[in-house]
């Protein structure tokens, strides 16, 4: 059977893993974006130069996002089918954090081939990893049923995400602070160390610098890294930054405290749909075992 494979734009997949998922999947595999709207103007996940947009917040403007809809999902299940697919696994972002996942699923009710939705609990580089199990699966000839089984216990148990962000205000702002909600009295006072739990924004750590927060991020990725690391599979640790620079000097720094827990690391951009949340300067680690 051919499977078509789906996620959406704020796994911010690099060139090269897009062609990689494209070839495993036999031409099978879309990408639905999101939308940024900045100022009242929107703009393409994907196709918006995070700088562009880290200015924009910085300098006070307006930013929102939209989610991706039912007809955009609609339109990429209809072209796999139109190329051969028998069935299609889709994994999405976070429904805690968009309405993303439910686009996925409304899309899927009227289509004349199988069609699973799994919501990831996650989004960013934990999504792209969510992504790549799914793939592997297809790749081994599984079903779409295990497939989609193994990806959803993979996004409860073998992904790990930490982040820092410069400040509360724009995770506020939208909505999306979850139980970190209880952090706001005290963040002009504190550096905020948050995770993802069941989808959700979750405060792990309150620290008093910036450097503290990098520290305790690296103690918690080496924790997480140790944990997901005893029946050894390899694993992938991925520093991201809203910004987009891997030469900035808290990412460097971040880096070198990984290094020296003898963690090797990648980098990655956030989705620009992320920052318009988290905000600029926003620092993670994403921890997880690979396919």
């Amino acid at each position: 059977m051919r499977i078509g494979l789906v996620t959406d734009s704020t796994a911010q997949l690099r060139e090269d893993e897009i062609a990689r998922l494209d070839e495993t999947t036999g031409g099978l595999f879309r990408i639905v974006p999101l939308t940024v709207i900045i100022g009242g103007e929107s703009f393409t996940d994907g196709d918006l130069d995070v700088d562009v947009l880290c200015r924009e917040m910085d300098a006070g403007t307006e930013v929102s996002t939209s989610m991706a809809t039912p007809g955009q999902f609609a339109a990429a299940y209809s072209d796999l089918i139109d190329h051969g697919a028998e069935a299609i696994v889709v994994v999405t972002m976070s429904g805690e954090l968009s309405g993303t996942r439910d686009s996925a699923v409304s899309a899927a009710a009227d289509q004349p081939v199988l069609i699973d939705v799994v919501d990831s609990r996650t989004t960013s580089a934990g999504l792209a990893g969510a992504v790549e199990v799914a793939a592997a699966g297809i790749a081994r000839g599984e079903d779409v049923a295990s497939i989609a089984g193994t990806v959803a216990d993979w996004c409860a148990g073998e992904t790990t995400t930490v982040f820092a962000p410069q400040s509360l205000e724009h995770l506020r702002r939208g909505g999306r602070i979850g139980a970190a909600s209880s952090l706001l009295g005290r963040a002009l006072q504190i550096v905020p160390v948050l995770g993802l739990t069941g989808g959700v924004v979750t405060p792990i750590a309150r620290v008093r610098t910036r450097a503290k927060a990098l520290e305790r991020m690296s103690l918690i990725a080496a924790e997480a890294a140790a944990s997901l690391s005893e029946d050894d599979r390899p694993l992938e640790i991925e520093v991201q930054q809203a910004d987009g620079h891997p030469d900035d000097a808290d990412v460097v720094a971040l880096t070198e405290k990984l290094a020296e827990r003898g963690l090797t690391t990648s980098f990655r951009t956030l989705s620009p749909i992320i920052t318009a949340h988290v905000g600029p300067g926003t620092l993670g680690i994403t921890i997880q075992t690979t396919p």
